[in-house]
């Protein structure tokens, strides 16, 4: 599986670039997220069990707070900057599955919750055309609640590399998740954000 997962990144993924725009609400309606990206994958490295990769996103992200009305009044956070995400993969011998992890090597985000955040890659499957797999996110991250205040949040998402009319899809699913600091429980957030699809031009 993993030399078909690397000649389907490299023949349909690798070089692209992606477009993503979405909109999310945040705190019960009151913060409204807008958020569009660039985003291209590369540095693809084969290691002796595995390979390894980069994801990189020039972000634009500003969270507003919201009136009663719902109009946007202020700015609470702006995440607009570039990154590089590092993913890693290996073929475990005990399962014959891939695992793995991703994390933020670099960002010019200023404030950005992902410093410091790891997500294990797990369930990789390929079907020749699919390519899924779930990140599981370590520990906690920030999450804004208003200008100044944060929450401590986790994401598992879900994620799939397609094609569409011979065009790259990048998909990505996320749940958010509440966590008590303290003992790590997690509660499903109130919180809803929507798929995040991001489309070769």
């Amino acid at each position: 599986m993993k030399d078909e997962i690397i000649q389907f990144l490299e023949d349909h993924i690798f070089g692209k670039l992606l477009i993503t725009s979405t909109l999310y609400k945040l705190e019960n309606n009151t913060l409204e997220g807008v958020y569009n990206d660039k985003m291209t994958f590369s540095n693809l490295v084969r290691t002796n069990s595995g390979f390894k990769f980069d994801m990189t996103t020039v972000t634009q992200e500003l969270v507003y707070k919201l009136n009663s009305s719902g109009a946007r009044t202020s700015i609470v956070k702006n995440y607009t900057g570039t990154s590089v995400f590092r993913y890693e993969l290996a073929m475990r011998k005990s399962t014959n599955q891939l695992t793995g992890y991703m994390r933020c090597i670099s960002t010019t985000v200023q404030d950005s919750t992902m410093d410091a955040i790891v997500c294990g890659i797990f369930d990789v499957s390929f079907d020749g055309k699919e390519l899924k797999w779930q990140e599981h996110q370590l520990l906690y991250r920030d999450n804004p609640i208003e200008e100044n205040l944060y929450k401590p949040v986790a994401f598992n998402s879900k994620i799939r590399f397609y094609l569409s009319e011979g065009k790259a899809v990048f998909e990505y699913l996320p749940t958010l998740w509440d966590i008590s600091p303290d003992t790590l429980e997690k509660r499903l957030s109130k919180d809803d954000y929507p798929p995040y699809i991001s489309k070769e031009q």
